[in-house]
């Protein structure tokens, strides 16, 4: 009897030590902010999501495997606050050939491994093309973040159609390097799958390198990507990112640059850039942008932007916002203004070439 009551013990002891070697979080943000805004058809007063982040939650995980490696995994979907609807549950094609398919968690859906020599994960994730911009931008790729509204759809810097989104990609792997003495480096290929039915093999196909390093004050990172476009079959686009920031404590400038060049006729060629700063005051921080889109291939189609926000924490996860923030289109240009990650509707034009513009207030709730 005492052995088997000592082999009990053993083994519940066994299955609480490997429970605690495993752990899954739920998390998230709700977000949603009231504008009142202007896009060359009378005013309008909206209620949206995503001002400061997009609204989303999700499941991460991992597993200590022991001898410093790890199993991990993240499940993150994304959600309008001023609607409760899901933003996966529009269609959003980004495979090679358009299913008509929904996503449950269209942000993020990833497995793989870390540990000492870095990461590997597999499945629909960040492209560093993306994550190059998004860390350089005071704003967060938000509201009153002017190189937010070039980033797609359409003919911005990340557009050209719905398949071949370069803000996140399906059927990926990516490989990130630990942290050597501030420097870090990214390799993500992700596969386009396609049948060849109409279309060459490779199409959809991306590769993307990118590198970086980080100091207490100084950061800096390039990125190079390639993509065989769905938009232009043939066609392959390549993407050059450049963005630097220095923070002087008082004041943390940043710049980025991206270049968007394709090989084919047709393909849009288009430079866009974005300086910008933070700065703490008060308890807050405030936050201006400044960009400019040059469009290489349609005439009168240059766009600017400008905008400010000041973000002010009630605590470590709840924090209030206002800013104002407007663009000014060319006669052949027609961006909008639009929340965190294009995670709320753009506000609606009149025609192309009117000059929307929005002032805001809203609140982040992290959790």
């Amino acid at each position: 009897m005492k052995t088997k009551l000592f082999a009990l013990s053993v083994l519940s002891a066994a299955s609480c030590a490997a429970q605690a070697q495993s752990t899954v979080t739920l998390y998230g943000v709700a977000d949603s902010y009231v504008e009142a805004a202007s896009a060359g058809n009378g005013n309008v007063m909206r209620v949206s999501s995503g001002g400061v982040m997009g609204s989303r939650f999700g499941f991460r995980g991992s597993e200590d495997l022991g001898g410093g490696l790890k199993a991990n995994f993240a499940l993150e979907a994304g959600f309008l606050i001023d609607t409760g609807a899901s933003t996966g549950t529009t269609t959003i094609p980004t495979s090679t050939v358009p299913t008509g398919g929904s996503y449950m968690f269209q942000r993020l859906a990833t497995v793989g491994f870390s540990g000492g020599f870095g990461s590997v994960n597999i499945g629909r994730q960040y492209t560093p093309h993306f994550g190059t911009m998004a860390a350089f931008d005071p704003a967060g790729f938000a509201m009153s973040g002017a190189l937010n509204y070039y980033a797609g759809p359409g003919v911005g810097i990340n557009g050209g159609s719905l398949a071949d989104a370069t803000t996140r990609r399906d059927n990926s792997i990516q490989y990130t390097t630990p942290t050597w003495s501030g420097f870090k480096a990214s390799l993500f290929y992700a596969m386009g799958e396609s049948t060849g039915a109409g279309q060459p093999k490779s199409t959809g196909d991306t590769l993307n390198v990118a590198a970086g390093y980080s100091s207490s004050t100084l950061s800096a990172q390039v990125s190079y990507m390639t993509e065989k476009t769905v938009y232009l079959l043939g066609n392959t686009d390549k993407y050059t990112d450049v963005a630097v920031s220095y923070d002087f404590g008082f004041i943390k400038p940043s710049a980025i640059f991206v270049r968007r060049r394709g090989e084919m006729t047709g393909a849009p060629a288009l430079d866009a850039y974005q300086i910008g700063a933070s700065a703490p005051v008060g308890v807050g921080k405030l936050i201006a942008t400044y960009g400019q889109l040059k469009n290489k291939t349609t005439a009168n189609a240059d766009s600017k932007a400008i905008g400010v926000r000041y973000d002010y924490p009630l605590s470590k996860r709840t924090t209030l916002y206002a800013g104002a923030t407007r663009i000014s289109n060319s006669a052949n240009a027609g961006y909008t203004i639009s929340g965190g990650g294009g995670s709320s509707a753009g506000l609606a034009l009149s025609s192309i070439g009117q000059d929307p513009k929005s002032v805001y207030a809203g609140i982040a709730h992290v959790f």
